[in-house]
């Protein structure tokens, strides 16, 4: 009698455990949105403290990277990938994660891994390109959507916003 009890236990110990695990690829892509939305948040109050007033956010289908508008020379200006650790260039395992932008209600097209260009930018007054961030599971009902609005706001939702 002991001996199924700890069998049964040890049944319920497991299913749960494979239930918590699963595939993992909603928690890769629950993950990876919550980062994004909180770097996000990070370069738009470091921005609003610092002042700094040519920050961007860039977004490629392997990967994205928070921008500065870098003067050349007097008629040359270039957008370049930040260099700090956790604003820097981000890569996207595209297997796991695929990335969608919509921008005034446009989806734009991401570029696979030609140079950086500037998707989202961020004023120092906290303002923003108002967007919808999409993250899914290719091939799968699985996503996440990062809504950004022109006040600065930066919201993770599980379903597609509304307009």
């Amino acid at each position: 009698m002991e001996l199924l009890v700890v069998l049964v236990l040890v049944g319920i110990v497991a299913s749960l455990a494979t239930l918590a695990v699963g595939d993992g690829a909603e928690r890769q892509v629950r993950s990876e949105a919550d980062r994004l939305a909180g770097v996000l948040r990070l370069a738009r109050d470091e921005t609003m403290i610092t002042g700094q007033a040519e920050r961007a956010l860039g977004l490629r289908r392997d990967g994205y990277s928070f921008l500065e508008l870098v003067l050349l020379d007097d008629a040359t200006r270039e957008w370049r990938p930040v260099t700090d650790t956790q604003l820097g260039p981000h890569p996207i395992d595209q297997q796991i994660v695929e990335l969608d932008l919509v921008v005034e209600e446009k989806r734009l097209a991401l570029p696979q891994t030609s140079g950086w260009e500037p998707h989202i930018r961020l004023s120092n007054t906290g303002e923003m390109t108002p967007a919808v961030i999409t993250l899914r599971k290719p091939g799968s009902t699985i996503e996440r959507h990062i809504e950004v609005g022109a006040d600065g706001r930066v919201e993770v939702l599980d379903a597609q916003p509304e307009d």
